[in-house]
Order: structure tokens, then sequence, then C-alpha cells
């Protein structure tokens, strides 16, 4: 049962077409010849050092895991000794006192030392089989001294099998011909003219849209409207709080009331007092003064309602973001626009800004609906760049909708393609690297 179960694990060995096959085949099917508690392979590099390939019961293992970070370096340290080239079992005697707490946190037992050695006898790699009980027979040594001789024949096959070339002095006649073919056709291919094309962040907006604002310093205390709710031209948006306004117009009014009646009793005294007619025209200028805060404030209380001065949606964010808020005059409070007429917004990043003209094809491919792109038309360009709300640097392209199908909803986003004028390929490939060279360089 042994010797046919040993046969078997070094047919699959041998058989095995993937680096993955195998070494499951020699961390995890061993076990049905030995029994172990773990099975570690690794292999030495060019370096001395050692690299964890698998790990017995886990299909991926973490090179960054402190347990792999351990076994590199002790496996690297016993890999310095003179006994590395044979098998052997690896005891807490023969490890460090400085290591003596690793090894029983990550060992608690014995180790068989397999080294995996070419055809020169040098380390390829080698096998780290844990067992926790017992200790480890002489036969068993013995036989995955064996074992490990067949393992190495096939690691050392299976990699020179992937890293064969494709063309060969032995290969079919008339291959070596097309690897001189293969220059000339790169550079062929390179010469091709394609279109250029650049990505940018992308958004349907307004076309025309009413900006609505602030028309006094104060604080909102109504929202009338709900976000992209349809309104008509006259329908009260928003107000501002008028107890301050309210207050100052009683107060005007009554100031203004004063005023009058003071001018009134100095016109009276004129008739028989002549000192009171000097003061009539003082008074007199009093009374205006007083009527135009009285008018005044009374237009500013009027403008506390804010009403839309035409159809069309209301953009804006929650109602509760605004409920509350101070605002100043100008202050951008809420958004009308037409929903039959969008356009699509874009933002082209500076280092991926290609040649554009006016009319050149646009595609947005919207996140709601990526499998059917929107076709446009670019319309503007703007001159200098400008910072986005991400925080980066982009061109703002605007771009008209083609006219098929109904408008897409305002505030959607996506990605937009746009195609610029036809360029070599090589030039396309090598302008993003020239123009780094030049950021670099200075030239």
């Amino acid at each position: 049962m042994t010797l046919a179960t040993f046969l078997q694990l070094e047919r699959e060995a041998r058989h095995a077409i993937t680096p993955e096959t195998f070494r499951f085949v020699v961390v995890n099917e061993t076990r049905r010849l030995i029994h172990y508690d773990q099975a570690v392979l690794w292999k030495k590099d060019s370096a001395g050092k050692a690299r964890i390939e698998a790990v017995s019961g886990v299909a991926e293992h973490s090179g960054e895991a402190p347990y792999i970070h351990w076994l590199e370096s002790t496996i690297a340290a016993r890999l310095r000794l003179d006994s590395a080239g044979r098998a052997h079992v690896i005891t807490h005697v023969d490890i460090s006192p400085a290591e003596l707490s690793d090894w029983n946190e990550w060992i608690g037992g014995t180790v068989l030392w397999v080294p995996l050695l070419t055809s020169r006898g040098e380390i390829h790699g080698g096998l780290w089989l844990v067992r926790t009980a017992g200790g480890w027979q002489a036969g068993e040594q013995a036989l995955l001294e064996r074992l490990g001789d067949a393992y190495a024949h096939a690691w050392q096959a299976l990699e020179r099998q992937a890293g064969r070339p494709v063309f060969r002095n032995g290969g079919k006649p008339g291959l070596q011909r097309y690897r001189a073919a293969i220059p000339v056709l790169l550079a062929l291919l390179l010469l091709l003219p394609i279109r250029q094309s650049a990505l940018a962040p992308a958004e349907i907006i307004p076309v025309d849209p009413v900006i609505v604002t602030a028309p006094l310093e104060g604080v909102i205390s109504a929202i009338h409207v709900q976000p992209n709710s349809a309104v008509r031209k006259g329908d009260l948006l928003f107000s501002l709080d008028d107890t301050t306004l309210r207050n100052k117009y009683e107060v005007a009014l009554k100031a203004a009331e004063v005023a009058r009646a003071e001018y009134l009793r100095a016109a009276q005294k004129a008739f028989k007092d002549e000192a009171s007619k000097s003061e009539l025209s003082m008074l007199r200028a009093q009374v205006s003064l007083r009527e135009a805060e009285a008018s005044y404030t009374g237009e500013l209380l009027e403008k506390v309602d804010v009403h839309a001065t035409r159809d069309g949606i209301a953009i804006f964010t929650a109602v509760n973001d605004w409920l509350g808020k101070p605002v100043i005059v100008g202050e951008k409070v809420i958004t009308l626009a037409d929903p039959a007429q969008t356009e699509i917004q874009l933002w082209l990043p500076v280092d991926d800004a290609i040649s554009l003209e006016t009319g050149a094809e646009v595609k947005l491919f919207l996140n709601t609906d990526p499998t059917r792109p929107l076709s446009g038309t670019l319309r503007q360009t703007s001159y200098e760049p400008q910072i986005t709300a991400a925080g980066n640097l982009a061109f703002q392209l605007k771009a008209r909708l083609d006219a098929a199908g109904a408008a897409p909803r305002v505030g959607l986003k996506g990605t937009g393609k746009i195609y610029g004028k036809r360029v070599l390929l090589i030039s396309y490939l090598l302008r993003r690297p020239i123009s780094a060279l030049r950021r670099f360089t200075g030239f």
C-alpha cells in the first residue's frame, strides 16, 4: 500500500501541468503517504533567501503574515548550515534561545527538513514538515527523502517547460522567417493612424438655467417646494425670516407719523410765530426722510418671499439643508431649469487634454445605463483650466446632446469620451510619457 501511494504521488507530481497543481500535490497530497500536521513548500532565491511557495490546508497565503515572515527568516538561517543539503529532524534543541519562544508559538513539536536538490546537488527548495506529537521514524525520513528527489525533478522540469521560448532552433520549418518580420510589422503598426480620445467625468446639466438667489441678507425660514419638483412662473419658492424687517418697518412707519405730526404743529404755529416758519423746511425734510426709510423697509419686506420667474423644475439639495441657514445677498439657493433642455458638462483633466475643436464627437456613458451611451457634439471649451470640486485641475467642456429620444434627467453622472483628430499610433502612445518627461526635465 505504501509503495502504491509513493508511485501515485510521484506520477501526479511529474504530470502536473501548472505550478499551482504541483504545489497542491506536494503540500496536501503527501499526507496520504506520511502523516504530518502542516507542510510548507519553500524555494531558495538567487540571494540565498527562502520564499514560501505553498502552505498545506490553505488555498493562498499572505506574504505579510507574521508566521510567513518567521518561516522565511528561520529557513534562511537553516540554509547557512552545513546540514541544509540533507534531510534531518529539527527540534527545539536546535533553535537558538532568542528564537525559542517563537518556535514554541508557531511549531510546538518537531520539523522534518527535506531539501529538494537539483541534478548538480544544489538546493532548489525544500519541504518543511511539522508534526506536533511524536517524532519522525528513520523509515519515514528515508521515504520522504526519496520522494523529495522525485518532487525536485518534477519541479525543475515544470519550470523549464514554463520558460521554454516560442521559437526554437528545432521548431517547425519557416517559423524562423517570421521572427525577422515581427519588428517590421510592429513598425507598420505604430504608423497606423488612429483617432485621439480622452475620458473625463461628465454630468447632465440644464441649458440656460435661471439661478434664484437670496434677494437680501437673512435666514431662510421656509422652503415651499421639494427638490426636483415642477414649478410654474409666480410660484412661491422660499421665504426669509421677516421678524427683524417687519419690526424695522413698523418703527419706520411710526417715525414717519411723528415727523408729519411735528411738521403740522410747526405749520400751524407759523401763522402766529415767525420763528416757527424757519423750522418748516427742516421738518419737511425730516418727513421726507422718514417716509423714504419706511418705503425702503417696506420694499425689503416684500422681497422676503421669493417667487419663480419661469416654468421648470427646482434643483437644490434637501429642504432641511436650507431651513434656518443664514444667507447673504446674491447667494445661490435654487436653480430653475427646463427638463427638456439639457446638455453634457465634462471636466477634462489637464494631463489628458487633447486638441479639440467645436463640433467634436462626444459620447456619455451614464452610470445608470453604461451599455447605451448618449451621443453629443462639443459646443464649448474653457480657455483656462479650473479647480474642480474634487480638487483637480481640469478644462470645462460642454456638449450639445443629439436630438434622439427623451432628454436625460438633470444631475445624472457618468464618464464622457471625447474624440479628437487622427494621429499616428506611436504619437498617441508616447504623448503622455513625453509630456511627463518635459515637466521633469524642463525642455
